[in-house]
């Protein structure tokens, strides 16, 4: 395994970005400082002033009134006392979901309108999960609700860590015939990324249909500012979703974090890892790189096809077919017998259709345990909702075990992250840190019978903030294999003493306690 290697010319994109929002709010400042200290303008310094408090006053209450969680509301609303025009400025960039109309008729609207008439008939496989487990059919029945169908004639399979997935996305890779579809939160050239890349390029030559999208945020410091133009070049249609803007602009904050491989509508990919090499640990970052890759084969990679032509209309402002690219119209290029094992539930999640749809079904598995719950995850930063619904799963004789990195790839998201142990150690539940490095897996089991895993983290960016995706799996065998990963890393990790996080100095308590205030804006 290779230490990172040094970039020669680092990206400078996203810093040029904030460069030019502090050039906007350093003027408008500098325009009421030169009101007050010029005496022919002294008399009119009021003005700003007043439009200031009334800009805070306005978004206080607007803060007040969204449908958020208190602790996020309360976040915001403190940073815009302290910080009268600064927290005005950032509330209106990065505080909420809100988006033009014109973007969310975009976005939103046609997401619904192709979940409505695509959906899958899946009250057969409700009914049989309800039959079989009440808890998981009530998980399902809420995906089902927003749009997402449950299928039980498809096969699903877990790669516990990315280096044990990537060959396998390389092989099914080579087998397109049709089309290939990808969508990726971050992409970076090396081994990974290139060996991909060039896959992309001699499909294209053969015939297959290949659009590749990727988030322009999470990209800004690893790939050229027109990137795009370059794949366009060699054949493939490529879209920075959400392109980032050098002036103030309320959508910026809504990234698309997802990670979605389609081959042929047959053949879907999932999970945690980016296309660049510390996800298969080629080079190193934070210590080892644990990861994981999700793979399903049959109609339920339909449940992958229709976000993503959904993420490709708002990035290209293109339609595609669904049903040219669907499960039915193309099983024949499904090179194998499918092994069906289990439920699989697709779904995705938006920040446009008030809907917190990942953050509601880790509240439901949480309420269902009866006894464990194993959440992973690379940052814990909860709101009160899911802190008591852990602690009161724990208090309640269900163990409840936490695992977070051991090597941080953000300090300030580390602290912060550490800030919250105590609340959860004091009423027994277990929190292990992985030492052998970062451990960015996404990923909760509850009692052998069901599980979850994809892109979302436990956090406010990740349940409130973005484009996510993921699956809900119950009664596959698959489970077995992701307790089995879980426990085999709580082996490598440290388990978090309570004493450490009770017992410290005031000063730090106060640090602590200040960073929490703005935990939901991290």
């Amino acid at each position: 395994m290779e230490k990172r290697r040094k970039k020669k010319n680092l990206h400078l994109r996203f810093f040029l970005v904030l460069l030019a929002f502090l050039i906007e709010t350093g003027l408008v400042i500098f325009l009421i400082f030169a009101l007050i200290n010029f005496e022919s303008y002294r008399y009119y310094y009021l003005i700003p002033l007043c439009v200031i408090l009334v800009l805070n006053f306005v978004l206080g209450i607007f803060a007040t009134n969204t449908k958020v969680s208190v602790d996020y509301k309360l976040s915001w609303i403190v940073t815009i006392l302290i910080f009268p025009f600064l927290g005005a400025m950032l509330y209106i960039m990065f505080a909420h979901k809100i988006t033009t109309k014109r973007r969310k008729k975009l976005m939103n609207n046609r997401h619904k309108q192709y979940l409505k008439k695509y959906k899958f008939d899946d009250k057969i496989y409700l009914e049989k999960l309800k039959n079989e487990n009440e808890d998981s059919y009530m998980i399902s029945k809420y995906l089902d609700y927003c749009g997402y169908s449950l299928y039980s004639d498809s096969e699903f399979t877990y790669f516990e860590t990315g280096e044990k997935g990537f060959p396998h996305i390389v092989d099914e890779l080579k087998k397109a015939k049709k089309f290939i579809f990808l969508e990726f939160f971050i992409i970076e050239e090396g081994e990974m990324y290139d060996s991909i890349y060039e896959i992309l390029k001699e499909k294209v030559k053969e015939g297959v249909k290949v659009i590749f999208l990727y988030d322009d945020f999470g990209t800004s410091q690893k790939i050229p500012t027109f990137y795009y133009k370059k794949v366009r070049k060699d054949g493939i249609e490529c879209y920075p979703f959400n392109r980032i803007s050098p002036t103030i602009n309320i959508r910026q904050n809504s990234r698309d974090h997802k990670k979605i491989i389609v081959i042929d509508g047959v053949v879907g990919f999932t999970g945690g890892s980016n296309l660049a090499d510390e996800y298969i640990n080629k080079i190193e970052r934070f210590g080892y790189w644990k990861d994981n890759f999700l793979m399903i084969k049959g109609r339920a990679v339909d449940g992958f096809t229709l976000p993503f032509i959904s993420s490709y209309y708002f990035a290209s402002r293109k339609e595609l077919n669904f049903e040219d690219y669907s499960f039915e119209t193309n099983k024949e290029l499904l090179q194998e017998e499918i092994k069906s094992n289990g439920f699989v539930q697709p779904y995705t999640d938006i920040p446009y259709d008030d809907e917190d749809i990942s953050k509601n079904i880790y509240l439901r598995m949480i309420n269902s345990a009866k006894k464990y719950i194993y959440l992973s995850t690379p940052y814990l930063i909860p709101d009160t909702e899911l802190i008591n619904a852990l602690n009161n799963a724990a208090k309640s004789g269900v163990k409840v075990v936490i695992l977070t990195p051991g090597i941080p790839d953000k300090k300030l998201v580390y602290q912060i992250t550490k800030s919250y142990y105590s609340e959860f150690l004091v009423k027994g539940v277990k929190i292990y840190e992985f030492t052998p490095g970062f451990n960015h897996e996404k990923m909760m089991i509850v009692d052998d019978k069901m599980a979850l895993s994809g892109t979302a983290n436990f956090d406010y960016r990740s349940l409130y903030l973005h484009f996510e995706d993921g699956v809900f799996i119950f009664s596959s065998n698959e489970i077995l294999k992701m307790k089995e990963s879980f426990l085999g890393m709580i082996k490598n990790s440290k388990l978090q003493d309570i004493n450490d996080y009770v017992n410290i100095s005031i000063i730090k308590r106060w640090i602590l306690s200040f960073l929490r205030i703005f935990a939901p804006l991290i």
